[in-house]
């Protein structure tokens, strides 16, 4: 099968478009390992690329009254992905890691790794080396989820690229990259990406560039099977 390729307006419009588009997309994947397992099965693309033209708008992807489900996330959720799973590095007693705890992971000769991402950033815009590791080899033995079975981070890097002007002048604008390992598009496509793109804000303020689009691959992007139904009622497609 082909990977899916998209090109969109917002995170509510690259949210709705793959949700539609992956009942004619996708395969069956009956869950051998992860959440789920052997209690589930995923309809999964094989491979997607999104590309994002204006993240900071129409984050929360609204639902018609009419069709009686909820909207997979708020825009309270995502402030509180970002402020506490984004930017909190401390863990609660039960957490082996949260996405946060590596991206302000302290680095040997200084600083954290979010902190030196923004320093090169202002320093040097123009370089392919402001990426953040949210995943480590260590993460097959030693990342358990709350249900005690292990659970390596869905989010692997968070990459930052300074795109310059092409008018002349000296603005420059942040671009963020994200991939996902896995990634639940009905309810995590939408609360990652808009906490994600509060994270891009905040490094672009800092840094003192423009905040621009955002892309996303994923080669595990997928609903599972108890939302199949509801998916199939927002896109209309009972």
């Amino acid at each position: 099968m082909e990977p899916f390729f998209l090109k969109a307006k917002t995170i509510s419009d690259a949210w709705f478009q793959l949700i539609y588009n992956i009942f004619d997309n996708s395969y069956k994947q009956h869950i051998q390992l992860g959440s789920f397992e052997k209690e589930q099965y995923r309809l999964q693309y094989p491979g997607m690329a999104v590309f994002i033209e204006h993240p900071s708008m129409d984050i929360v992807p609204q639902i018609p009254k009419a069709l009686g489900i909820p909207s997979p996330t708020t825009m309270d959720y995502i402030e509180d992905y970002f402020a506490n799973y984004l930017m909190d590095p401390a863990l609660s007693e039960d957490e082996t890691y949260r996405y946060s705890s590596r991206i302000h992971h302290p680095m040997p000769k200084g600083g954290t790794q979010l902190e030196r991402a923004i320093a090169m950033l202002k320093e040097t815009p123009l370089t392919n080396q402001a990426t953040v590791e949210i995943a480590a080899p260590d993460d097959l033995d030693t990342c358990y989820g709350n249900d005690g079975k292990l659970d390596p981070p869905c989010l692997r890097l968070i990459d930052f690229k300074v795109i310059p002007s092409d008018t002349g002048d000296d603005k420059m604008t942040l671009t963020v990259t994200v991939y996902f390992r896995s990634w639940d598009l009905w309810a995590g496509f939408p609360s990652n990406l808009g906490g994600i793109e509060l994270l891009k804000q905040y490094v672009a303020d800092e840094a003192g560039l423009l905040s621009g689009p955002m892309y996303a691959y994923s080669a595990g992007g997928h609903i599972y099977g108890y939302q199949e139904e509801i998916a199939k009622i927002r896109t209309l497609k009972t």
